[in-house]
């Protein structure tokens, strides 16, 4: 009997230590100053928290944020070319969401990053942030 008790403790102790560890988040650490939502996005996106913005990089004319979503909404992909109609927000109740656009840019987002390197074409804007699809046209 003692010997089984020894085993299940040793068991307990060994997946305490291992714990669950969850990858790291884009909202990890503090906000920046460059992680502040131009006001031009903050009032385009109801179901996100503007105050939680984190700024994840420009591309094809475009400044991407992420923002914590709200009620269902986990996350939101932000995103402004610095005017009032190419400002707007794609919120995913889970671990991802891919945005299109008008002009053929796609982007995708993984909330617990990337497990692989972007393909030929695409582009690596963030940890969390990708560049699927090149603007077309523009």
């Amino acid at each position: 009997m003692k010997r089984f008790v020894s085993a299940g403790a040793a068991t307990v102790v060994l997946l305490s230590l291992s714990g669950c560890v969850s990858p790291p988040s884009p909202f990890d650490g503090e906000r920046k100053a460059s992680d502040q939502l131009p006001a031009v996005v903050s009032e385009v996106i109801p179901t996100g928290d503007a105050s939680s913005s984190r700024y994840q990089g420009k591309a094809d004319g475009r400044e991407l944020y992420l923002v914590k979503g709200k009620g269902d909404y986990q996350f939101c992909l932000a995103y402004t070319d610095g005017t009032k109609d190419g400002s707007g927000a794609s919120c995913s109740g889970g671990p991802w969401v891919k945005v299109t656009f008008p002009d053929q840019a796609e982007f995708e987002v993984q909330l617990h990053g990337f497990a692989d390197k972007p393909a030929d074409g695409q582009k690596q804007v963030s940890k969390w942030v990708r560049q699927t699809a090149p603007a077309r046209g523009t």
